[in-house]
């Protein structure tokens, strides 16, 4: 009798593991999407037109460069984990010079509507230049403005602790 109990609560205690497991999986691969993937479906969108090239000085249809400044916040907010340290970090967008570009293209077309435009025009030209130097302050000034309560930048990963955290996210 007893080992009979003894295997039920092993059996239980495995499967609640799995269950609280599975969750934590599920949670960070949604934190990942969500909206996150809607952003870069309409970058890819963008780049397919060739709006970032702009090549006969056309005006750029925002209308095909759907993107909320709120969304533009947590993509960008999400770029910086590639880069700074924290307690706490939801979501991870990898920092390409493609997803750069793609904000840039969006950038100026809503910088009119943004009420940040030049902190993100100014933060994303640095990057698309390779300096991330302002990658924390960026981080904490859009964590501040989504009033954060967990996961504020302490510092800047070292380049291995960058490398690791590129090839968990994003490999």
């Amino acid at each position: 009798m007893k080992s009979v109990l003894k295997t039920s609560a092993i059996t239980i205690g495995v499967l609640a593991l799995l269950v609280a497991g599975g969750y934590y999986f599920l949670a960070q691969g949604s934190a990942k999407g969500g909206d996150i993937t809607k952003v870069a479906e309409e970058i890819a969108k963008s780049d397919n037109k060739e709006v970032a090239a702009d090549k006969d000085d056309e005006k750029v249809d925002s209308a095909d460069l759907k993107m909320s400044e709120g969304e533009l916040q947590v993509y960008m907010h999400q770029m910086t984990h590639q880069k700074i340290t924290a307690s706490e970090k939801k979501g991870a967008v990898e920092m390409t010079p493609e997803h750069i570009d793609g904000l840039l293209t969006i950038v100026n077309a809503y910088a009119d509507q943004y009420e940040h435009s030049d902190f993100y025009l100014a933060t994303l030209t640095k990057w698309k230049e390779g300096n991330f130097s302002n990658a924390v302050d960026v981080h904490n000034t859009i964590w501040d403005w989504h009033k954060g309560t967990v996961g504020r930048a302490t510092g800047f990963m070292t380049p291995e602790q960058e490398q690791d955290f590129v090839e968990r996210k994003f490999k």
